[in-house]
């Protein structure tokens, strides 16, 4: 019988590997520094982890409290952009029929100083007349829902991005009017249409989708060409992952200056 097999050898074994490990390490380890104390090194040591444990932990809850907020921005503006732009269209349209020599297509609402702001351009590009714009703004003021849903879209996307590109992930700058509602926008109607149709583009153009009973399951068509409408590729995608990507370049990559913020508001 191997004795290696029987119960009472590998306690005794191990036993032994420790003694001779004990040793050994006490034989080779230098005497200590009277100047050094070897308690206090551990109580230090558990300080700064208990510390670094305490900055993890209100990071974390920062960056958690951060993109709550983002994607409930993001959300809520996407709401009111879906209804503003269909809204905004039809009134085009109306406006169209009202002024023959305006590029339909160039009329476009951005959020200014606080307020909405129509611009437009005639038939040979160049800016319509005040009074032709005053106009069409007193008509499009008087659609009060349209105007709203417009104005909280647009401010709404404003801040969840601010929110997403701001250095402290919650300290960002950005000024508000009435309402909390930002000062300036950071795209107009017609500037977020283009900005989100090539954010679309890129981001689904590697994918397909099955298609629908009458369609057919096993036919796959393009994403891009699925969904081709602002409309309908806001309502596929929405704006969490555009106010988020779209812009993470604009992000610092250094969590040291957050750390120290975090020290300072300590």
């Amino acid at each position: 019988m191997d004795i290696r097999n029987t119960p009472s050898f590998l306690p005794a074994f191990n036993a032994a590997s420790a003694s001779v490990a004990t040793q050994n390490r006490l034989k080779h380890t230098p005497p200590a520094d009277e100047g050094f104390n070897l308690k206090e090194a551990i109580e230090g040591g558990k300080a700064y982890q208990e510390m670094q444990d305490q900055r993890d932990a209100e990071f974390g809850k920062i960056w958690s409290d951060n993109f709550q907020n983002l994607f409930k921005l993001a959300r809520s503006s996407e709401d009111h952009l879906s209804k503003g732009f269909q809204g905004f269209e039809a009134f085009k349209e109306k406006q169209a029929a009202r002024h023959t020599d305006i590029d339909i297509n160039s009329l476009d609402v951005a959020l200014v100083d606080g307020q909405l702001k129509l611009s437009a351009l005639d038939e040979n590009g160049q800016p319509i007349s005040d009074k032709q714009l005053a106009s069409i703004e007193d008509a499009f003021f008087k659609e009060e829902g349209l105007a709203r849903s417009l104005t909280l879209g647009l401010s709404e996307l404003t801040e969840s991005i601010a929110h997403s590109t701001s250095e402290f992930f919650r300290d960002y700058d950005l000024e508000f009017s009435r309402e909390g509602i930002v000062k300036d926008g950071r795209f107009s109607l017609n500037d977020l249409v283009q900005e989100y149709n090539q954010y679309f583009e890129q981001y689904h153009k590697d994918s397909s989708e099955r298609g629908t009973i009458l369609e057919g399951y096993d036919k796959m068509t393009p994403t891009t060409e699925k969904y081709k409408t602002f409309s309908e590729r806001l309502e596929r995608s929405g704006l969490e992952i555009f106010a988020t990507l779209k812009f993470a370049h604009e992000r610092p990559s250094d969590l040291s200056n957050i750390y120290s913020l975090i020290d300072l508001n300590a």
